[in-house]
């Protein structure tokens, strides 16, 4: 009978020492697949940000063509003002007018094209970096998923447990 428990003593050990292990394996696992869930949301969260924004909304956008609209008020001041003094007809005026909506209306399309080609680039570069998100955590989601699904490894069959139990049996 003491050599039953000189035996059970450390096989019992072991198996408490194996249990704390998978445990502490178990929750690093779990703080790296939170780390996985964070860096993909702020990928996520970057991208839509970049995606979704209206081209004519950034401050570059919009000083190029706060100072296009200005050059043109310019330009019709001083045609009026010319105008005026040398007798021209309205009609000029209102012909120029018209020639500089036409060409701010064709900087904004050109800026909603170059959009296009940013939303591209964008997607570009979130598929790129999420390929390299997954990548890196790969090995990571793959033994969470099999610490979940119960293929941790461990065989219970020949655990120390089990055995303790064939041997009272």
């Amino acid at each position: 009978m003491l050599n039953l428990f000189s035996t059970a003593i450390p096989l019992l050990g072991n198996y408490l020492s194996a249990q704390k292990q998978k445990k502490q394996a178990q929750e690093a696992l779990q703080e790296q697949h939170q780390q996985y869930e964070q860096d993909l949301s702020k990928l996520d969260s970057l991208f839509n940000r970049s995606y979704y924004s209206n081209m004519l909304d950034r401050s570059d956008v919009r000083s190029l063509l706060g100072d296009l609209r200005e050059q043109m008020t310019e330009t019709t001041q001083s045609l009026k003002n010319q105008a005026s003094i040398t007798g021209a007809t309205p009609e000029l005026v209102t012909a120029t007018q018209k020639a500089q909506n036409q060409a701010y209306g064709k900087a904004v399309s050109q800026v909603a094209g170059y959009a296009t080609a940013w939303k591209e680039n964008a997607l570009q570069n979130y598929l790129t970096a999420r390929n390299a998100l997954e990548a890196y955590y790969r090995p990571v989601k793959s033994n969470y998923m099999s610490n979940i699904l119960g293929n941790s490894g461990f065989n219970s069959s020949t655990s120390p447990l089990n055995f303790l139990k064939n041997m009272f049996n």
